[in-house]
């Protein structure tokens, strides 16, 4: 056992500080896993520490697979292994969880090593078949920590002391969410259709003053939604202490606070007088708009520099929509840190380990001029740091959930190909796009019968799989994984520029082209404007989008044998998922996939069949199924309709929706009016044909 008195006396040192300055401080732990582990063990009280790790050396050790099981706690002091792999969202919520006079203890191998050691986390950003001996990710963590104010033991170097002085006595300052906790009061007790949005990073006390209102609105009805139920408790913790009430961190409900989930909120509609939406910024923007237009008092809480989920995206999406359609609406950011004193090392740390804090500066409109495209390599990205921040923004930007571990994926992933456009040395786009497929044969035949799924090929099995072709994983192709332009710069051509350089530079090595993505009418008509074909549409909505992932794909070569049957295919399967499992999808969006659709040839017998139906006194009844065989096999009839005769046809034709529910949608008097406008909407069509 060695003598690790001197690291004591520097770590009692530093928890007397941090306790009169209400901080939390960073102590980085580098050598061997067997001596960063004793020592360790030798400094910590086990009984108050959490201590993520996978290695049953160090104490207490325990392992989260997801993030959200660390999220909603607070611990005296935390304790990351960086030797079960350097997740960076695991490591990031994990600082959030250090109370105020708290420390989290850092382990890794020396600095010198890191970016050559084989980090295990690496195989989160591997595809099959692909594997790197050298860390970029690695490489700038250690050039970032190594000169920060923080402790650093060191097994080769000893202590090494960066720490910065500390402010003594510092204060809280409440009073910002007091102010907080008076407007969700007044939301609850005003006018209706007043909506507030609560913006906070971490540590701001968000959620406890949903909690602090609860409890002085004990005469209200008040729900409280959020993806995780744990993400809640500091919420019924705090109404628990204000009521002095017993909390049980299992119950769903304490005195007038209930929680509930948010597909099971907008399944049931449940009554209350307030509805409070924690962690917005996780629940995707459709789910967001159906409790705002079914909840008139509402308040929307979102974390904006989170780890489980970044909340620009929303910012920009939601806050806009809000403040368009609810002119009595109020937007409040909470600035001030409560449950540690401003200016915390440990939250300055994190945010600059993991570019948390990268901003995007937008061109102003007389910048615009012509964009200049290239490819960029990894290496070079992190060796360019304004770059890299300005990259990170920008998807952050673009984008409506981003992830603290989208770092490590961006300068490690060895698939990946990265090209941007900029406008005066000024990023103006971004595209980042996946190497997939040179699979072997055997192999490609195991995942086309379902028996292997190798990670990271997510087109490129797709597209066997519904081929039945092997080709397409034995050779290479190309999926855009994201793609983002400056937001001052869209609907002026930035986007199909960058793409179609993208292609110009992959068609060399690649046979398909594609992307998936939650799929909504405008996106998927940019992507078919682009020439790429929708070949598949999934059945059930994605959790984070709350849409239908779609699958668009184009051929870089003379493989179209492969592509014209899927997309025949796809026609077919759609026609009749309509009438099933698309039975509710939006119809501008069905229109805009009717509109990818290739024409076929109408037999003359159900030409005449339909004009013998239109000059008679035709129903909806006795016309639908004819009607239903012409768009299917004509569907560039509908193109020509006006938007509200398509509306009509294909929620009762190709969709089959009830009368009632169709007179609501399209805001109707009666059936009288609809029958009309069907037998209005049906001559109009054969008019196309």
């Amino acid at each position: 056992m060695h003598d690790y008195k001197l690291y004591k006396a520097h770590l009692s040192e530093l928890e007397q500080q941090l306790a009169d300055a209400y901080h939390r401080q960073l102590v980085l732990i580098t050598g061997s896993s067997a001596w960063c582990y004793e020592l360790l063990n030798s400094l910590i009280d086990e009984n108050s520490t959490l201590v993520v790790s996978k290695q049953c050396a160090l104490k207490n050790s325990y392992w989260p697979t997801r993030t959200h099981q660390i999220l909603g706690q607070e611990f005296a002091h935390a304790v990351y292994d960086g030797f079960s792999g350097l997740h960076p969202d695991k490591l990031a919520a994990l600082a959030g969880t250090v109370k105020a006079g708290g420390i989290l203890f850092l382990l890794m191998p020396e600095l010198n090593d890191l970016a050559s050691w084989q980090d295990p986390a690496l195989s989160t950003v591997q595809s099959y078949g692909q594997s790197i001996d050298y860390s970029l990710f690695n490489q700038r963590f250690a050039t970032i920590i190594k000169p920060l104010p923080a402790f650093h033991f060191s097994e080769k170097n000893g202590c090494i002391s960066n720490h910065a002085s500390y402010v003594m006595h510092n204060k809280i300052d409440y009073l910002p969410q007091q102010n907080c906790v008076e407007q969700i009061v007044k939301v609850a007790n005003g006018r209706a259709n007043r909506p507030l949005l609560i913006n906070a990073d971490r540590g701001r006390g968000k959620s406890a003053a949903l909690g602090l209102a609860a409890a002085k609105l004990t005469d209200k009805k008040i729900i409280i939604c959020s993806t995780q139920f744990k993400a809640t408790h500091s919420s019924f913790k705090h109404l628990a202490q204000e009521l002095d009430l017993q909390y049980n961190a299992e119950y769903k409900q304490l005195a007038n606070l209930q929680y509930v989930a948010p597909d099971a909120l907008l399944n049931t509609l449940p009554e209350c007088d307030l509805l409070l939406v924690d962690e917005a910024a996780a629940i995707p923007v459709p789910l967001l708009l159906e409790m705002l237009a079914h909840y008139p008092r509402i308040v929307f809480a979102s974390t904006l520099v989170g780890y489980e989920g970044n909340g620009r995206g929303y910012t920009i999406r939601f806050s806009n929509y809000i403040k368009a359609h609810y002119k009595a609406s109020k937007v409040i950011t909470l600035d001030e840190p409560l449950r540690f004193a401003k200016h915390d090392p440990l939250e300055k740390h994190t945010r600059t380990l993991f570019a948390l804090d990268a901003q995007y500066k937008e061109l102003s409109s007389d910048q615009l001029k012509q964009p200049v495209h290239s490819e960029i390599a990894q290496q070079f990205l992190v060796n360019n740091e304004p770059l890299l921040q300005q990259l990170i923004a920008l998807l952050a930007l673009a984008h409506y959930q981003s992830s603290v571990n989208d770092l490590r994926q961006l300068l490690d992933a060895p698939s990946q190909r990265l090209f941007i456009s900029q406008v005066n040395n000024q990023l103006v786009g971004v595209c980042l796009i996946a190497i997939e497929g040179g699979l072997s044969e055997g192999l490609a035949q195991q995942v086309i019968n379902g028996e292997r799924r190798p990670q990271g090929h997510l087109m490129a099995q797709t597209l066997s799989q519904l081929s039945f072709n092997n080709g397409c994983l034995t050779q290479l192709s190309a999926r855009v994984v994201r793609i983002a332009i400056d937001p001052s710069s869209h609907n002026i051509g930035l986007g199909k520029k960058l793409l179609s350089y993208c292609e110009s530079q992959v068609k060399k090595q690649c046979c398909w082209f594609g992307a998936s993505f939650g799929a909504t009418a405008q996106l998927l008509n940019f992507w078919q404007n682009q020439g790429f074909n929708t070949v598949k549409l999934g059945y059930q909505r994605d959790k984070s989008t709350a849409e239908h992932s779609a699958l668009v794909v184009k051929c870089l070569n003379n493989k179209s044998a492969i592509i014209q049957p899927l997309k025949k295919q796809f026609k077919n399967d759609f026609f009749y998922a309509l009438l099933t499992h698309f039975k509710t999808l939006d119809w501008q969006l069905v229109n805009i996939i009717i509109e990818g659709f290739s024409d076929e040839l109408v037999s003359p017998d159900t030409r005449e069949r339909l004009a013998l139906l239109v000059n008679s006194n035709f129903t909806q009844f006795n016309i639908s199924a004819t009607l239903w065989q012409v768009v299917n096999q004509c569907p560039s009839c509908m193109s020509q309709l006006i938007e509200s005769d398509k509306q009509l046809l294909i929620k009762l034709v190709l969709q089959n929706e009830c009368n009632e529910k169709v007179i609501q949608h399209l805001g109707l008097l009666g059936k009288k009016q609809l029958e009309n406008k069907f037998k209005h909407a049906v001559k109009n069509l054969t008019s196309t044909i």
